[in-house]
């Protein structure tokens, strides 16, 4: 093995410590109704965020949400969550007060406050997400505003935590804010991108001195659909196989690509094995989905803007990687590193495949 394949190999290693659960994305989802002076904000997330954002809400460590824990946490809940959470009504700061915090089966703790704002009406409602900073770097937070003229959607996250809103406008799908959230979904998960490089590496492995791109940009677009499909029967069907059953397979789908890297000798019809495993994906994202209660009328257009988003990153992922696969595969070295590459990503997968199951 040649020192660039070594470096190759160790770059992608060092990913290992940081990336074990790279793929289980943190979703919250909030609704917020102004009435009066007052805004009614209500919050769901599931169980294991809450307990990393307040520790103690599960002192039995059997991963369910204790109700003397949680009356005991009321005023770290509040802290946590609603305080930091800034509502502004024309400029002027409103004041929360936790009304109920609940355990919310399957998995989901519900809090409930109200925001008294010192000026009514108003024309401008501010929000800014504050306790995102208490979450995962990765965490998303659904934000519905009920307005008379209908509810305005954003999709939330640490980088973007504000939402500005004109009491008298129409509705907003969030449609664009979806679409955005698909790119990141790719662009942020470890084991989704050890996947298309896995990918991507064995077209240019196999098939000869050209590089098939059309078969690609096949696996891609089967894993999309496969992703979509999964998304689609969990959310509009309401199941979703668990995550300690799917997680696992997530981890093995990054390690048998990189093996098959290693053995096969064409990827002609590598497109059969990518749509199998966009369900298994789409179904890993799902599972967080689920027990939140997205509005069923808005999920049509949310999953659409969703998946054109995963489309999207996962296009512009290919549309980085391949011109320089391109330029080196013809270097005497290439054939070694790519190989180490493969081998690495199939450590990588066998390591958070240990890590899920344990």
């Amino acid at each position: 093995m040649s020192w660039r394949a070594a470096i190759l190999a160790a770059a992608l290693l060092s990913l290992l410590p940081r990336s074990a659960q790279a793929h289980v994305i943190g979703l919250s989802r909030g609704d917020y109704t102004p009435s009066g002076s007052r805004v009614v904000a209500e919050i769901v997330l599931r169980t294991d965020d809450a307990r990393l954002t307040v520790p103690g809400l599960d002192p039995a460590g059997d991963g369910q949400l204790d109700p003397v824990a949680l009356t005991g946490a009321r005023p770290a809940l509040q802290a946590a969550f609603f305080d930091t959470l800034e509502i502004s009504a024309d400029g002027q700061r409103c004041h929360p007060t936790l009304d109920d915090a609940a355990d919310d089966p399957p998995d989901g703790l519900r809090l409930r406050a109200t925001f008294v704002c010192p000026v009514a009406p108003w024309q401008r409602l501010h929000l800014r997400f504050g306790f995102l900073e208490r979450m995962p770097s990765d965490h998303r937070h659904l934000a519905t505003v009920h307005l008379r003229a209908g509810d305005v959607d954003e999709l939330a996250i640490l980088a973007r935590p504000d939402l500005d809103v004109e009491v008298g406008g129409g509705p907003s799908l969030g449609f664009f804010s979806m679409v955005r959230g698909g790119v990141e979904h790719i662009l942020t998960g470890a084991d989704h991108l050890a996947f298309l490089l896995a990918l991507v590496l064995g077209g240019t492995m196999m098939g000869g001195p050209r590089i098939r791109v059309g078969a690609l940009v096949a696996m891609l677009s089967a894993f999309t659909l496969g992703h979509s499909a999964a998304l689609a029967i969990a959310t509009l069907g309401g199941f979703a196989p668990g995550s300690r059953l799917v997680e696992p397979a997530v981890a093995l789908s990054v390690a048998y690509v990189g093996a098959e890297n290693l053995f096969t000798r064409s990827v002609r019809h590598r497109w059969m094995l990518t749509l199998p495993f966009g369900f298994v994906h789409g179904f890993a994202f799902a599972g967080g989905l689920l027990p939140l209660g997205l509005p069923r009328a808005q999920l049509p257009v949310a999953l659409f803007g969703f998946n054109l988003g995963v489309e999207v990153g996962q296009l512009a992922v290919l549309a980085v990687v391949l011109p320089v696969l391109v330029v080196v595969r013809a270097r005497a070295w290439y054939p070694a590193a790519a190989r180490a590459l493969s081998a690495a990503i199939v450590l990588a997968g066998l390591v958070w495949f240990v890590q899920r199951v344990a």
